[in-house]
């Protein structure tokens, strides 16, 4: 007979992804979940926006196929991959102010084939560009780059990393930058080399597909959060929007249930999936978690603008994805592929002088970018900006040291979000993984108390 656990019931704080994967697979092993979003809708950073006609996403994501754990939520929430979402191998366009065109292909090869192979015919590099790059991927594979561990002093800088490897000044410009502020939305200078070389090895020293570019042919909303709250109510689970837990309730170090103002949820175990800072008010008045409080303290937050332009319908690029190299602008996604045509979604990735701009200044800013490294486009109809000032925590050198643990000193209490200890930077896999991680872990503690 397989043993019986008493399941608790479990109260999630926070519908972002992070709570999301931790409510449904809860779920699915059998415990009664309460989920509470102080927003009037899920999706956290990753949502549903309204633009014209059009549903957009409150920032342009594009997937990766090293996005496994993210992928298999799918399955689990019975979303048809083929129906919803775009996969195509990796060809990276980008394109400079200077007039260069830079171009980096993954051929259908096994891994590290693909990489080496796409290294050495990549365009726009010199002879000795593609030789310095090819040693690094090389390095890469065989996990011979000594990034640190990210955890103590021993982490380095991105940009340091790549003089070390000797990587020229167009590999760094090129390729590495651009991959660096995508991936980790930090600046080359800042980011840390051992979150940037797991980003690496992961994508392209695993397998082929891991490299692959997902694109959502729906948004974000109807991707996730909409599938998920089926989910969990299908499973016994209740979802509340516009709740915003004040305090955790704990006896005896021991967790009770949490409160909104005055109306209180009762609970066995308690997941705090959302971000550190607004964590630190529901743990910092409790003497067990001053650590953790300390350490989500110690966190900095990058911005990311997404600016929707919308043109024609003719108005098209010659690849779903391009990239700018010199611009405001980093990153070009033609909506199209999302039943959209005619449809940009401009990505400016991290900190700078564009944070400075009011939005009409940032969109003319924006539009006169594409018209010059897109003559032949015509002017746009509209345009919306959008910008999230703490998009993700700034995965800058150290910061693993900072990152908590997902369970705490209080039983019962549990934390879930893409900031938790890993190796990776704030993506929405980090956040899912985070979120699957905290369930079996809860999990695994109610099966021990039964031994």
């Amino acid at each position: 007979m397989p043993k019986q656990v008493n399941k608790k019931s479990v109260v999630v704080v926070g519908g972002g992804w992070a709570g999301l994967s931790c409510a449904v697979e809860l779920s699915r092993i059998g415990y009664p979940v309460t989920l509470l979003e102080s927003a009037r809708q899920l999706g956290g950073r990753a949502r549903r926006v309204a633009f014209n006609d059009y549903a957009v996403d409150n920032g342009q994501h594009v997937l990766l196929g090293a996005y496994r754990h993210t992928l298999a939520l799918f399955n689990i929430l019975g979303i048809s991959l083929n129906d919803k979402l775009i996969r195509q191998s990796l060809n990276l366009h980008l394109l400079s102010t200077d007039g260069n065109k830079y171009n980096l292909h993954l051929p259908a090869l096994i891994t590290p084939l693909n990489l080496f192979i796409g290294l050495l015919r990549a365009k726009g590099f010199t002879l000795y560009d593609r030789w310095r790059a090819l040693v690094f991927g090389f390095k890469l594979f065989v996990n011979a780059i000594t990034a640190g561990t990210g955890k103590g002093n021993d982490d380095i800088s991105v940009i340091d990393l790549l003089k070390k490897e000797k990587q020229t000044l167009t590999n760094i410009r090129a390729l590495w930058e651009p991959i660096c502020l995508a991936s980790l939305n930090t600046t080359i200078d800042e980011a840390s080399a051992s979150i940037f070389v797991r980003v690496l090895h992961d994508t392209f020293c695993r397998a082929q597909s891991d490299a692959d570019l997902i694109l959502p042919s729906i948004d974000l909303g109807a991707l996730l959060p909409d599938p998920a709250l089926d989910y969990i109510e299908q499973h016994g689970g209740n979802v509340h929007l516009s709740k915003r837990v004040t305090d955790i309730t704990v006896q005896q170090r021991h967790v009770t249930g949490i409160l909104c103002d005055s109306e209180a949820f009762p609970a066995g175990h308690v997941v705090l999936a959302i971000p550190p800072h607004a964590c630190m008010p529901l743990v910092k008045n409790h003497p067990a978690l001053h650590d953790i409080a300390y350490n989500l303290s110690g966190f900095s937050y990058n911005p990311i603008v997404t600016v929707y332009i919308k043109y024609p319908k003719s108005v098209k690029l010659d690849q779903p994805v391009q990239a700018l190299i010199g611009t405001t602008s980093q990153w070009v996604i033609d909506r199209r592929l999302a039943g959209q045509p005619g449809l940009m979604a401009v990505v400016i990735s991290g900190p700078g002088p564009h944070m400075e701009q009011d939005n009409d200044t940032l969109r003319n800013t924006v539009e006169g970018e594409l018209a010059e490294c897109f003559p032949h486009w015509p002017r746009p109809d509209d345009a919306m900006v959008i910008k999230e000032k703490r998009a993700t925590f700034s995965s800058r050198v150290g910061v693993n040291a900072l990152r908590p643990d997902n369970n705490t000193s209080i039983n019962g209490l549990w934390l879930a979000g893409d900031y938790t200890k890993s190796a990776y930077p704030a993506t929405l896999e980090a956040a899912v993984i985070s979120g699957r991680y905290t369930a079996e872990l809860i999990h695994q503690n109610d099966l021990n108390k039964t031994d």
